[in-house]
């Protein structure tokens, strides 16, 4: 049963994208368009057995991973950080559907050649998998910056070689779909997503500077944030 609840809880974002994507895609005549279908199939695959999984043998995981992009307000979500995930979320939800258009209608740069296209569905695949890894060695990897009961510095794993696993998984998956699909002004869109993520970068470190007893220490230690040895 609680693989069943973790594949659903799967659901909404997967539908989401699918409707993003395939949607505009349909709307100009493109339902079949077999890229689009891959990248829903993968991110279907991967993030239904991950959520599932995560409900199995990471409960407390999956708990954190359920709350919303605003927290409640005991959680003491720093406001500019709740604006933030508002914000960014309006954004990516624009870059989803901005993707078919410009393949299809804009065609606002070159198609890449496909064997750029295959390295970013690699790529893509890659950054969903180190994700859903993120998620499951860090229980309190919450989708907001906020108060956790008993919270710990996590430093093994991925995250005893970069501080933010999971957000460098999602530029790399955001990067190699806009690849994959053809689309290298969305490609150049990502640069928009790194900024969000280097603005979140700056505030949750902040607040566990502040809030988590030896965060200081492990940053020391681990001193790359997104890409081992550069950045």
């Amino acid at each position: 049963m609680r693989m069943i609840e973790g594949a659903l809880a799967a659901a909404p974002l997967t539908l989401l994208i699918s409707a993003l994507l395939m949607g505009p895609a349909a709307v100009l005549g493109q339902p079949g368009w077999p890229q689009g279908w891959i990248v829903v199939g993968v991110f279907a695959a991967i993030y239904f057995t991950g959520s599932g999984w995560l409900a199995v043998r990471r409960p407390r995981s999956f708990k954190v991973r359920r709350q919303g992009i605003v927290a409640d307000r005991e959680k003491k979500q720093p406001l500019i950080d709740a604006v933030g995930s508002i914000a960014f979320f309006a954004y990516l939800t624009a870059w989803f559907a901005f993707i078919p258009l410009d393949v299809f209608l804009l065609k606002l740069a070159p198609e890449p050649a496909w064997p750029l296209r295959a390295i970013g569905l690699a790529g893509s695949v890659a950054g969903l998998l180190i994700t859903q890894l993120a998620i499951a060695q860090n229980e309190f990897a919450a989708p907001t910056v906020q108060a956790q009961a008993r919270q710990q510095v996590v430093d093994t794993g991925l995250y005893g070689v970069i501080r933010h696993p999971l957000y460098a998984g999602n530029l790399l998956t955001y990067s190699g779909m806009a690849l994959w699909l053809g689309s290298l002004a969305a490609l150049a869109g990502v640069v928009v997503v790194f900024l969000f993520t280097v603005a979140r970068i700056w505030v949750e470190e902040a607040y566990l500077r502040a809030n988590l007893p030896g965060y200081p220490d492990y940053a020391a230690r681990v001193r790359s944030r997104l890409i081992p040895f550069v950045l």
